[in-house]
């Protein structure tokens, strides 16, 4: 029997699925093994554990693997490729194969298929891919121009937002929230914090909880993300139209902790995309990335 191995090497932590040709046998979660988030050294003890507890769920013999899939970003620097390969190959047997994480989430929606992915965490980004696996991205430039939808630009738009509200003596209970949450004494240190590198993803939270009490600030933002991201997935899907009209039309699947869980920013997002392309099949609910490692490690044809 052969046996297969699914990795999603996310920023904080790894996601592994081992199966045989038809059923996954066992399913962790471990440390991360990315590169510049951790050190070569804690990623290999971090997938060493990981893989160790996979083996003793499954009752399966790593060595036996017949290939494996590992999906990270960071492949457009130079050293991803050999880290992801030294450490799977020192804690498995068979065959590697390292991809892009949005194409083992395209993979997981449309297995081997075309379609169109949107992204919204703490980035975002929108992937759309033909019958023979040529990609259109739209977006995905980064806090500073772009990652529309995103944790990091609702949370950086609010504050601007509420800023803005202030100026106009239109109150938002966002301000005085962020004050509390960076042990701010005045709206001037807010402005210097920031300006001083914040990671504005971490003030998601509590935008989403103005908005779930109804400040229209907040609710206004959430809005206004959902409804990009929906313009670009309708922009993507009309490029993959494009290129291969004849083809049968692609669906949309999303991931993401945004759109998994802020049901504001997911439901704008869906509503204009049924305006744009009232046909297309949207998928339900966020995919679930390590399953689509798990068939590429299935599908792998060594080259």
């Amino acid at each position: 029997m052969a046996f297969f191995l699914g990795l999603d090497a996310g920023g904080t932590k790894t996601t592994a699925a081992l199966g045989d040709e038809t059923r996954v046998l066992a399913r962790l979660a471990g440390g991360s093994i990315k590169p510049l988030r951790v050190t070569i050294e804690q990623a290999q003890q971090n997938l060493s554990d990981l893989l160790k507890n996979i083996a003793a769920q499954s009752g399966v013999d790593l060595r036996a693997i017949t290939a494996s899939c590992v999906g990270t970003a960071g492949l457009r620097l130079p050293q991803t490729d050999g880290w992801m390969r030294q450490i799977i190959s020192t804690c498995a047997g068979g065959a590697i194969d390292v991809v892009g994480d949005e194409e083992i989430a395209l993979d997981a929606a449309f297995p081997g298929g075309p379609g169109v992915l949107i992204i919204a965490g703490t980035g975002s980004n929108i992937l759309g891919r033909t019958t023979t696996g040529r990609l259109f991205t739209v977006g995905g430039w980064g806090p500073v121009l772009g990652d529309q939808g995103s944790g990091y630009w609702i949370g950086h738009q609010a504050l601007r937002a509420a800023l803005r509200a202030k100026d106009f003596r239109q109150p938002s209970p966002i301000l005085n929230r962020v004050l509390t949450f960076w042990n701010a004494p005045s709206t001037a240190e807010v402005i210097n914090i920031a300006h001083s590198g914040a990671d504005f993803s971490l003030l998601a939270p509590i935008v989403v909880q103005c908005a779930e009490e109804g400040d229209p600030v907040a609710l206004e933002v959430l809005e206004r993300g959902g409804r990009m991201l929906g313009e670009d997935a309708a922009e993507a899907f009309r490029q993959v139209r494009q290129f291969e009209p004849d083809q049968p039309m692609p669906g949309i699947a999303f991931i993401g902790s945004i759109l998994d869980n802020v049901a504001f920013v997911r439901e704008s997002m869906i509503e204009t995309i049924r305006r744009a392309i009232p046909a297309v099949h949207i998928l339900p609910e966020a995919v679930d990335a390590v399953s689509g490692a798990l068939w590429r490690a299935r599908h792998f044809k060594v080259k």
